[in-house]
């Protein structure tokens, strides 16, 4: 008797939670081609994946996610720099590189055939888990975040793909009324960003 109880109460907590909340900001998620979208093959050759640059409170976990995922695709054909004791890294080596950056990057790591780019950006942190909208409330709020993903030919020196996802979430506009609302955070948008990004490349590449 008192386990079903103690099984319930949970059940039961978040019941009322959810009949105290009014409302949901349910997330969206877009994406935007900033060069070549069409993927690339990931059969051959040796892979530099950068020191990805991001907000610190999402680094641990977008690094360990990113780590994980082109370990899974390339095996020990992917490379760290901190892995390649010749390499030479030049300091504008970031999103959208021109041709004197990728050349300088060809030059200090001649072992890589390719190089892998991700930039996360948190554009907008208005909102909370949970959040009290009011008719004095004069513009909607918003948690919004980017995750870009690169993917250069070092021999070549051209850009094979490029692409950013967004995710966000606004508040509802309120017209003479109040509720409280639901939303995600910026943190979880960047993350769940960077898992839509992974699975649109490996989508569109070959393996």
């Amino acid at each position: 008797m008192k386990k079903s109880i103690l099984q319930a109460i949970p059940y039961t907590i978040c019941t009322l939670f959810l009949i105290l909340l009014s409302g949901c900001n349910l997330p969206k998620y877009s994406v935007l081609s900033q060069g070549p979208a069409g993927g690339v093959d990931f059969r051959t050759g040796n892979w530099l994946l950068l020191e990805i640059d991001c907000p610190p409170e999402v680094y641990g976990a977008l690094n360990t996610a990113i780590q994980t995922d082109f370990k899974a695709i390339l095996g020990d054909r992917i490379y760290f720099p901190h892995q390649i004791q010749s390499a030479i890294i030049p300091k504008d080596a970031k999103i959208q590189m021109k041709l004197p950056t990728l050349k300088q990057l060809a030059l200090g790591v001649p072992s890589c055939d390719y190089v892998i780019l991700c930039k996360a950006v948190i554009a907008k942190d208005e909102m909370g888990l949970v959040n009290y909208n009011s008719r004095f409330q004069q513009t909607q709020k918003q948690n919004m975040a980017h995750v870009t993903l690169e993917c250069y030919d070092l021999k070549k020196q051209t850009l094979l793909y490029s692409k950013r996802f967004t995710g966000s979430t606004t508040s509802t506009v309120i017209h003479g009324g109040e509720r409280w609302e639901l939303s995600v955070d910026a943190r979880k948008l960047l993350l769940k960003a960077y898992a839509k990004g992974m699975k649109d490349l490996q989508r569109t590449s070959v393996r």
